[in-house]
């Protein structure tokens, strides 16, 4: 019981901090989920990981809820009519977010913002827009203070999308993460605005719409990092699998692919089933939560995540030395261990994945604050990262490999924001090449994006001075700029 102690007494932590940690300390006085005894070594030896899930899962990891129902029906539960104006449908969205769970405490998904508000844009003047709006994207920041709170906008150009991109710029807040769906109806203009945004303050993502609504469904949504999963669904778990640790077990690239790969991709979905297994035949979530009461959630829309990371290291230990981003030979080898890991995956038996054809979806992994010496997803190692071009060409070549996400960061100087229309061009390109999600930054930008989440440069030195904080996921945003070499990125000019 001394943790518990701990905990109550901590300075550092503020009472809902200590509120989700003690409720994770009850969690985990529980026994695990059974699995067999191959799947437990593989945990202990890290070359599987549940990234802290707990041992019984009572909510799923990541909820997208169907707000545009919610809207539309209004919620016999919270006593919301369907809104008739922007006010009411702000207030109703913000209602609802308090109720969303996931594996954060906090929502993180809170839906296509433009399409579910533009109808009621005209409802108000320009200046009760805007006043709306900023109040809107202060409110989610103050009360939901966790980065991986997720805001949807695009493809379409919109007064509300147009809106909130420019007062994103202004606010300059780490909360909500923010992607721009775009496809061939984005207008230039629109584009070009969020690009000059996404430069000041590292979002919206640049995600490829046209290529995602055929891989995955038309009605999706970008959640938490830059996860895709369908609208009235999500992902109950999440579980990794360290390509880094397991080709450290392997013999040879023989070895490796015909024996540790298919033992290693059973014992994951083993442990992701037991999860979700849990969750909806004993915790009965969907049985009791009024979002799948009133139709919000759906458990048919749901999946379960299997993510990798560390193949940049992988492949290195698997050829030689030969490097990713660098060498055709790596890139030769990496598409062949992520076709060999998504054909076994996909063959595994997958409880309650009815969201992802009754398959496993693939994710490439974001990394966390406590990874050292190990590459996020399919990421090049920061401090390795050739020239633009060849960057933006693997990606495009490893990315297509996954149906539940998987993103890349492009850091640029101050040229970048002074040749915006040169810039343009060069994310069309990439995308159309077969990039699914690009963030781009400036080196010099107040926000940090650290894997798939900001953070504030002034608030991660605040963290270091031991301060208590807002903002739950700074603390992982430190860490992780302290163990990854996070501000090494390598800067581009245009």
């Amino acid at each position: 019981m001394d943790n518990i102690l701990n905990l109550i007494q901590s300075n550092r932590l503020e009472y809902h901090e200590k509120r989700n940690q003690l409720a994770y300390a009850a969690e985990c006085s529980l026994p695990y989920p059974a699995i067999s005894a191959t799947a437990s070594k593989l945990l202990a030896d890290g070359v599987l990981c549940d990234i802290f899930e707990g041992h019984a899962p009572y909510r799923p990891r990541y909820i997208l809820p169907d707000y545009a129902r919610y809207l539309k029906q209004g919620s016999e539960y919270l006593a919301i009519q369907p809104p008739t104006d922007l006010y009411e449908a702000v207030n109703a969205l913000l209602i609802l977010y308090r109720y969303v769970p996931s594996i954060t405490s906090y929502p993180v998904y809170l839906g296509q913002v433009d399409e579910l508000l533009e109808p009621f844009a005209a409802s108000v003047s320009t200046n009760e827009l805007d006043k709306l709006l900023r109040l809107f994207l202060v409110q989610i920041d103050r009360t939901l203070p966790d980065a991986f709170v997720h805001m949807n906008i695009g493809p379409r150009d919109t007064l509300i999308g147009r809106t909130l991109l420019r007062l994103e710029k202004e606010l300059k807040q780490a909360v909500p993460n923010l992607s721009l769906k775009y496809s061939s109806e984005t207008p230039d203009e629109f584009a070009l605005l969020a690009l000059d945004t996404a430069l000041t303050v590292g979002k919206p993502y640049f995600v490829n719409h046209e290529a995602l609504s055929k891989e995955v469904d038309p009605d999706y949504g970008v959640a938490s990092c830059y996860n895709t999963l369908l609208i009235g669904g999500g992902s109950h778990t999440l579980v990794r699998l360290n390509l880094k640790n397991l080709a450290a077990s392997a013999a040879s690239l023989e070895d490796f692919l015909a024996d540790k790969l298919p033992l290693a991709v059973r014992a994951l979905a083993e442990v992701i089933n037991a999860k979700a297994d849990f969750l909806v035949e004993q915790s009965r979530f969907f049985e009791t939560s009024f979002l799948a009461r009133e139709g919000l959630v759906r458990l048919d829309r749901f999946t379960s995540m299997a993510g990798i990371f560390g193949l940049y290291e992988c492949v290195a230990q698997l050829s030689d030395g030969q490097r990713l981003g660098s060498d055709d030979r790596a890139l030769e080898l990496a598409e062949t261990i992520l076709s060999a890991t998504r054909r076994l995956l996909k063959e595994q038996p997958a409880s309650y994945c009815a969201g992802s054809g009754d398959a496993l979806a693939f994710h490439a992994q974001s990394g966390i604050d406590s990874d050292q010496d190990v590459t996020a997803g399919v990421r090049i190692r920061i401090g390795e990262e050739p020239d633009l071009i060849e960057q933006l060409r693997t990606a495009a070549r490893l990315q297509p490999f996954f149906d539940a996400g998987a993103s890349d960061i492009y850091l640029f100087d101050q040229t970048a924001q002074a040749n915006l229309s040169g810039l343009l061009p060069l994310v069309k390109g990439a995308l159309r090449e077969g990039v699914r999600i690009m963030a781009l930054n400036r080196q010099d930008g107040e926000l940090v994006r650290i894997t798939g989440y900001l953070v504030k440069r002034c608030d991660i030195e605040k963290y270091f001075q031991g301060q208590p904080l807002r903002e739950d996921t700074v603390k992982l945003g430190a860490e992780s700029v302290a163990n990854n070499r996070i501000l090494e990125r390598r800067v581009r000019k245009l």
